[in-house]
C-alpha cells in the first residue's frame, strides 16, 4: 500500500511507526507473483527484502512461515531457505522456537552504511566531475522535478524512487555500475531510516540540496559539489539529533 507525505510526519510524531505501519502493510501487503519458471526462494527473498527495505514491514514485524505458504500456496523449503538469506543478510532476526522478525534499525549498521555510502557517492562525484555535460545536468535536474511533482502528489514512494535514481546517475555517469550496486547494499540501513523518519517538512530541503550539487557541478566547482554532496548525506545526524527520546528507542544498539 502507498505511503501518502502526510503520513509520514504524523507517525514521527506519535512515536509510534511500527503500529501505524503494520496497520497499512504487513505480510497481506506483499506483493508477489510467483513466476513457476524461476526458484520460488528467490523471489520470496526478494519480495520480502524490499518490504523491509521500504518499510511496509516494520521493525519488529513477524515474519510467519505459515502466512507465507497459505498466501502464495508455496512449500515452507523455500520460505524457510529465503528467511536464511534476510538472517544473514541482517534484516530479519530469527528466533529458535519463538519465531522470525524484521530486525530493528540498528545505531552501529547506521552508521557504517552512512561511512560507506558517503565514502563511494563522494568518489563518484570526483569521478563525474571531468566528464560533466549538460546532458547530465539536464537528466538530474529532470529527476529533481519528479520529485517536485512527488511532493505535490504527495506521493511518499514516488519521492524516494526518484531520490535513489538522482544519486544512482553518479554512477551511471562515470560507468561504474557495479560501485552503484555497492553503494545500493551498503545504504540499505539508511533507506530504512530515511523511511521511517524522514518528515514531509524535510523534502524540501532535500531538492534544495540536490539543486545546489548539480548547480556547482555546472560551474565546474569540484569543492562546492563535494560539500553539497556532504552536506546532504551528513543531513542524517541532523535528522537523528532531533529524534525525541521516544522515537530513539525504536533504534536498537
Amino acid at each position: 500500500m502507498k505511503r501518502t507525505l502526510t503520513e509520514l510526519p504524523q507517525m514521527v510524531d506519535q512515536g509510534s511507526v511500527q503500529s501505524v505501519t503494520l496497520e497499512s502493510a504487513g505480510l497481506e501487503g506483499l506483493e508477489l507473483v510467483l513466476d513457476r519458471q524461476r526458484s520460488a526462494s528467490d523471489q520470496v527473498h526478494a519480495a520480502l527484502r524490499r518490504a523491509i527495505i521500504e518499510v511496509r514491514l516494520a521493525p519488529g514485524s513477524p515474519i510467519s512461515e505459515n502466512s507465507i505458504c497459505r498466501q502464495f500456496a508455496i512449500s515452507r523449503t523455500p520460505v524457510r531457505a529465503a528467511i536464511q538469506r534476510l538472517s544473514e543478510e541482517g534484516l530479519v532476526d530469527v528466533y529458535p522456537q519463538v519465531g522470525s522478525f524484521v530486525a530493528p534499525i540498528r545505531l552501529a549498521g547506521l552508521q557504517d552504511s552512512h561511512f560507506v555510502r558517503r565514502s563511494l557517492e563522494i568518489a563518484l562525484l570526483r569521478e563525474v566531475l571531468p566528464l560533466w555535460t549538460s546532458e547530465m545536468s539536464r537528466a538530474m535536474r529532470q529527476l529533481i522535478r519528479e520529485q517536485e511533482q512527488f511532493i505535490a502528489a504527495g506521493d511518499g514512494d514516488g519521492f524516494f524512487r526518484a531520490d535513489e535514481e538522482f544519486h544512482h546517475l553518479l554512477g551511471t555517469f562515470t560507468g561504474r555500475e557495479g560501485v552503484w550496486q555497492a553503494v545500493l547494499s551498503a545504504k540499505v540501513t539508511l533507506t530504512r531510516f530515511h523511511r521511517l523518519w524522514q518528515t514531509a517538512e524535510r523534502l524540501p530541503d532535500v531538492i534544495a540540496e540536490h539543486l545546489a550539487i548539480v548547480d556547482a557541478l555546472d560551474r565546474g566547482d569540484g569543492a562546492a559539489a563535494e560539500q553539497a554532496l556532504v552536506t546532504h548525506l551528513d543531513m542524517i545526524f541532523v535528522i537523528f539529533g532531533r529524534m525525541s527520546e521516544q522515537q530513539r528507542k525504536n533504534l536498537a544498539v
